[in-house]
């Protein structure tokens, strides 16, 4: 994938002297480093956000819930009950 965006940073001395050690030990350049590590923590950001994650009260309650078969309520019954006397089967 081509680089043509930017993204310029400020930082501290200090958080470039980090960045930039990192990045030796890593044999690439700040830059990569920067990259890299910036699209990792994206994809933790990311992925936490689509997590559902459930107290222990919360998971047994959804887990019992999809253990029971399913039983539609008065309105869905209702609708499906409409629905097949407009469809017909071939």
């Amino acid at each position: 994938m081509p680089t043509t965006d930017r993204l310029d940073l400020k930082l501290s001395s200090t958080d470039k002297q980090l960045l930039q050690q990192a990045a030796a030990i890593e044999g690439i350049s700040v830059a990569a480093f920067v990259r890299c590590a910036a699209k990792q923590r994206a994809a933790e950001a990311i992925q936490l956000n689509r997590a559902l994650s459930l107290s222990s009260r919360d998971y047994e309650a959804f887990h019992a819930a999809l253990a029971e078969p399913f039983r539609p309520n008065e309105s869905l019954s209702h609708a499906l009950t409409q629905v097949g006397a407009r469809v017909q089967r071939v």
